[in-house]
């Protein structure tokens, strides 16, 4: 399959079909793992965009590299490793849903979910190395592999810790987005990808040029859709930011932008417990008529200009490009 010049929906489903017969080979050796293993195929099964894997097996095509089945397993690996950083992000926001589904503390309490997140983790480290590649490209790309791994849970923490802080300014809800989502999401697997192909340090500062504007885009625009998006397109509650008191850059916008009574109601009630619905519509005005939605949706675009801009200078095949450039579509899709 040297030739395989996949679409994005290929390309999704090839990555499904490898996380599949490996969680099944899981089953047969861990064979008394309980709901572990049969909740991450669970959550897989759910749906998820496999944006992870697609950017890291693109970033390694960039690299001038043939398809082969060693990047498809190093690629779907992040998707184990995004199913840890979700399993433990549903704890800790307290949500019940997720993907349209209920989330697996909800099903089977906080501990189990705890190692539902562990052990995908560890997977997710064991699927990589045994991808197949040479144990000194396994090298060169675990460094950019480990470096996401702990920016992610940093990342998680600064964002806790932004939740119990009302001032959070938006050069904190930022770095927030970059580092809890952004770079882990798109900047790093393009790197992880690229370096298994043995990437030059040129490619590697232009492909960073690129997923880093795209990277925090995507959470912008996770962050929209989350406030007023479609509940079907988002597979969980729209208010849900709102009562958990998410910290991110509408909030920190909508409370510089607002004063008075306006902004005492806003600070007080925002992740307030027991909203009602009334309240609830009514700081998703406030966020609304304060310009903080405006004024995100234009940063977003701007990042979105930054990423494509930065696309055009890469010197890659054409079915790169234009796969590069339909996950760019994908990643920020206006949706709301």
């Amino acid at each position: 399959m040297t030739g395989f010049r996949p679409t994005i929906a290929e390309l999704r489903a090839a990555v499904d079909a490898e996380l599949s017969q490996w969680l099944e080979d899981r089953e047969l050796r861990l064979s008394h793992s309980g709901p572990l293993l049969k909740e991450m195929s669970r959550l897989l099964a759910a749906g998820g965009k496999r944006l992870r894997p697609s950017f890291c097996y693109w970033g390694y095509r960039a690299a001038t590299a043939p398809h082969s089945p060693h990047i498809m397993r190093a690629a779907a690996s992040l998707e184990l490793l995004h199913t840890f950083a979700i399993v433990h992000d549903d704890i800790m926001d307290q949500s019940d849903e997720r993907r349209g589904n209920p989330t697996v503390h909800a099903l089977h309490g906080v501990n189990t979910a705890l190692l539902v997140g562990d052990l995908a983790l560890v997977l997710a480290d064991d699927m990589f190395m045994a991808s197949g590649f040479e144990p000194v490209a396994l090298a060169y790309a675990f460094l950019a592999y480990s470096r996401m791994r702990q920016e992610v849970i940093v990342g998680q923490w600064l964002d806790l810790d932004a939740a119990f802080n009302k001032e959070t300014t938006e050069e904190r809800a930022r770095l927030v987005a970059r580092l809890k989502s952004g770079r882990y999401s798109v900047e790093e697997p393009l790197a992880i990808g690229a370096r298994l192909a043995g990437a030059s340090d040129e490619l590697l500062r232009r492909l960073a040029d690129f997923g880093a504007p795209l990277g925090e885009a995507f959470q912008l625009r996770d962050d929209l859709l989350g406030l007023f998006g479609d509940r079907a397109q988002t597979g969980k509650p729209i208010d849900s930011d709102i009562r958990e008191g998410k910290h991110n850059l509408l909030y920190a916008k909508t409370r510089t932008a607002l004063s008075g009574s306006e902004c005492a109601f806003f600070e007080a009630r925002w992740g307030g417990s027991e909203l009602s619905e009334d309240e609830v519509e009514c700081l998703r005005a406030l966020v609304e008529s304060s310009g903080a939605r405006a004024a995100t949706e234009a940063l977003l675009q701007e990042l979105v200009s930054r990423a494509r801009s930065a696309l055009e200078q890469i010197e890659v095949e054409d079915e790169v490009a234009k796969a590069l450039e339909a996950l760019l579509e994908l990643s920020t899709a206006r949706g709301v």
